[in-house]
């Protein structure tokens, strides 16, 4: 007989994976202390996941696809390259604000040497960012000399930075005063 799966037991697993990455790392959240944290027993947790690797990439993979998947509307759209950067720093304001966590585990996770991102969401990202880069130099918005590897830096790390230095600093949500300093650091790093 099939066992039903409670998906409120995985949400309070992911969620606990999320926080304590965050809080502990990637090599210090342990099976043992995920599953503690979420109230179900080791055994729940196995039943759904191979292991901790698994199931990190596993939210990984939801995490970064609704980004991509907000990327990819923006870039399809047709906006202009400023319109749609302003639109993805806008997006990781609006999650930093509202779901916080998500934030913070995409940051812990791209700055842990021990944790390896998935293949697919490197070539995802970089197929995105290759089309956002295309964007800008066709239309003359940024220097000709930015590549591939300086937009993804100065994109992703300098949102991820800045929006973890906020946090550390303040316990308030990011203002719009702050998102448009954030703005303004992109736009001189790219031109």
């Amino acid at each position: 007989m099939a066992r039903i799966t409670d998906q409120k037991k995985v949400q309070r697993l992911k969620q606990s994976t999320m926080e304590l990455v965050v809080e502990k790392g990637f090599g210090g959240a342990s099976v043992a202390l995920i599953s503690k944290d979420a109230q179900v027993a080791s055994g729940y947790f196995y039943m759904h996941y191979a292991g901790k690797y698994e199931m990190v990439n596993a939210i990984l993979h939801e995490v970064y696809q609704e980004v991509l998947v907000k990327f990819d509307d923006l870039v399809n759209h047709g906006y202009s390259f400023w319109e749609t950067v302003e639109k993805i720093v806008l997006h990781f304001i609006e999650i930093a604000n509202t779901e916080p966590v998500k934030i913070k585990f995409l940051y812990v996770l791209t700055n842990d040497y021990s944790f390896v991102l998935d293949n697919q969401i490197r070539e995802n990202t970089y197929r995105i960012i290759k089309r956002l880069l295309d964007i800008g130099l066709k239309s003359e918005s940024i220097d000709k000399n930015i590549s591939e590897d300086d937009l993804y830096l100065i994109m992703m790390a300098t949102i991820f930075q800045y929006i973890n230095q906020h946090f550390k600093r303040n316990k308030t949500n990011i203002q719009e005063k702050e998102t448009k300093h954030l703005l303004y650091l992109i736009h001189k790093l790219l031109k």
